[in-house]
């Protein structure tokens, strides 16, 4: 297999132990990073007018004996106390290191990581379990789900051992969320159900506050009880405090990426400059569809990580995100690759092949998938695209609802079963589970366009207009929203709202060609000749470069020829002529039309 490598990059510099991205029009190094895979292009634009923070954000990587010791300390650390998550999280990118043997292959990639290398960080902890009887029986008891047992054999420990208090606290409040979950199954998926130990959580943690008694770990589960009664202000305060002393704690940076918003970019800077930040910064631009800028971040990781399913598995989904199906396919496959027993984001694995319509692939990942893991809302999703693309839509929602059965949160089964209800034409079911999904997560583009689909198909146009808009603001750079929005404009005859929409569209570099022509059909409606030559030369100018013949260009060829008849005889001709590929009355018109032509 050929690999082209054209890199041309910027200088290299430090600034305050900052690193400066290079511009990179085509990654990356064949031996170090992706050996079995084609390296894939990737679109930079304008690189270098980011606005400063942006760059600012990306730490300096330590010394990767350092990244390693601080990892393994982590893992152990987390696991003592009952973290699984972040325990897991380091577990693995420990295992996704770079190695020396990898970084000696390349010259390259050598100067690359050295040039980039904190050498003042370090890093001397040694983890050392701490030995008391109690706390491995109050472990245990944590591990069987005994979580008010071990709460209360913890209860006379928790003013004298911080481990103990935080122990005592958190089975105190996972007994709290067993409960909830069993209330709501009792009661049929209520909302309304609490944490019945919340209240009594937040009076004692907020009095151990205020005394400054409580360690680090003891200030993470305050933060998650400050989220869970809804004081995010607060919340916010309490997690980047937790950061500054447990940096490598990620599920305490996952809380924090989902309180803030585009807004808060300026809190980003008030976050402890430690090298694990280059990891959630990379979260929170996917999060927030800053999708050049989440690429960006993870190439300069991935020289660090090249084995770290986090990297891998972030960058196909940027790709994702970004309309880019053949990358990000490439990417899903090293990621099958590097752990073929996952299961997160294989339901996203599954979309891309579904929108290619590629049945084998799609039925072996479901095989896969459920051979491994039947019981995941990620299998479900998985093997529901399958029946979804073989036109079983009752089959599909079947498994849909089981996804919802074991998380009722889960986003992305609610919006699919939406979408399948809609191919069976059973409205008031797609409504209903649209609607759920946008309750769970108010920015889910996927969910209001749906919702405004499903109006729009009744010809309320209305309603359709306001979620649509309402998916625009969740993904205003989606040229798909905007020409959604365009087209409800013209069923209400609303021509100006209309055009502005499908120019915004074109600006979002529309990849269909939809808003092009629609925008020149308008500017003619409108009787802005100029326009309308400017946007239907354009428009057949992209179907000729796609090598298109279809309706689309007939029309372009049409107006083109009749627009110059009066302003470019030779231009009209050459139109004119081109219609004889088509059957049917366009042929006739170019007769006319030429017949005219020769006798000016």
């Amino acid at each position: 297999m050929i690999f082209l490598i054209v890199i041309r990059l910027e200088q290299f510099f430090k600034d305050n132990n900052i690193i400066l991205l290079p511009l990179i029009s085509i990654f990356f190094y064949r031996k170090l990073y992706l050996p079995n895979i084609i390296i894939m292009k990737i679109k930079y634009s304008n690189l270098m007018t980011y606005k400063l923070f942006q760059f600012k954000l990306m730490q300096l990587i330590p010394q990767l004996e350092y990244v390693r010791k601080e990892l393994q300390y982590s893992a152990r650390f987390f696991q003592e106390n009952k973290l699984y998550h972040s325990s897991k999280w380091a577990g693995e990118l420990l295992l996704g290191m770079t190695s020396q043997e990898d970084i000696n292959k390349s010259t390259f990639s050598q100067q690359y990581i050295q040039s980039n290398t904190d050498y003042m960080y370090t890093f001397t902890k040694v983890f050392q379990s701490e030995d008391n009887d109690i706390l491995v029986v109050a472990r245990n008891l944590y591990d069987l789900r005994e979580f008010k047992k071990c709460s209360t054999l913890l209860q006379d420990q928790k003013d004298t051992n911080e481990q103990a208090k935080f122990l005592h606290y958190y089975s105190l409040y996972m007994f709290g969320e067993m409960r909830k979950e069993e209330e709501m199954f009792e009661n049929n998926n209520s909302k309304t159900a609490t944490n019945p130990e919340i209240k009594l959580l937040e009076r004692e943690l907020s009095r151990y506050y205020e005394q400054g008694q409580l360690s680090d770990l003891g200030l993470y589960l305050y933060g998650i009880v400050l989220r869970d009664t809804l004081k995010v202000k607060e919340a916010k305060q309490i997690f980047t405090q937790v950061l500054h002393q447990l940096p490598c704690l990620w599920s305490a940076w996952l809380e924090l990426l989902k309180l803030l918003s585009e807004e808060d970019t300026g809190e980003l800077e008030n976050l402890r400059p430690h090298w694990m930040k280059n990891f959630w910064i990379s979260s929170f631009y996917l999060e927030k569809f800053k999708n050049t800028q989440c690429v960006d971040t993870l190439l300069v990781l991935l020289y660090f990580f090249m084995k770290s399913n986090f990297v891998v598995n972030q960058l196909a989904n940027a790709f994702y995100n970004n309309q880019e199906f053949e990358y990000s396919l490439q990417w899903f496959e090293r990621l099958m690759t590097l752990d073929p027993y996952r299961y997160e984001s294989l339901d996203t694995y599954s979309n891309i092949l579904y929108i290619k319509e590629n049945q084998g692939e799609l039925a072996s990942l479901a095989l896969q998938a459920f051979s491994n893991n039947k019981y995941v809302p990620e299998t479900c999703c998985v093997v529901g695209n399958y029946y979804s693309l073989m036109n079983e839509h009752a089959k599909a929602i079947q498994y849909f609802q089981k996804a919802l059965t074991l998380d009722k949160d889960c986003l992305a089964a609610w919006t699919l079963m939406g979408h399948e209800f809609l191919e069976l034409k059973n409205i008031s079911s797609a409504i209903n589970s649209y609607r759920n999904a946008v309750d769970i997560d108010s920015k889910d583009f996927r969910a209001w366009y749906g919702l405004g689909q499903t109006y729009s198909l009744q010809n309320m146009n209305q309603y359709a207009l306001y979620y649509y808009s309402r998916a625009v603001i969740s993904r205003p750079k989606d040229a798909r929203m905007w020409n959604a929005l365009a087209e409800c404009y013209q069923k209400l005859d609303q021509k100006v709202e209309a055009s502005k929409c499908y120019e915004r569209a074109q600006n979002c570099k529309d990849k269909e060609g939809i808003a092009i022509h629609q925008l020149a059909k308008l500017y003619d409606a409108m009787q802005k000749p100029d326009l309308a030559i400017q946007a239907f030369e354009e428009s057949l100018r992209r179907k000729d470069d796609e090598g298109l013949i279809d309706k689309d260009v007939s029309e372009c060829l049409l107006y083109l020829a009749k627009a110059y008849r009066t302003r470019n005889t030779s231009r009209a001709i050459i139109m004119a002529k081109r219609l004889f590929d088509f059957n049917g009355p366009e042929r006739d018109e170019a007769n006319q039309l030429l017949s005219y032509l020769n006798q000016i």
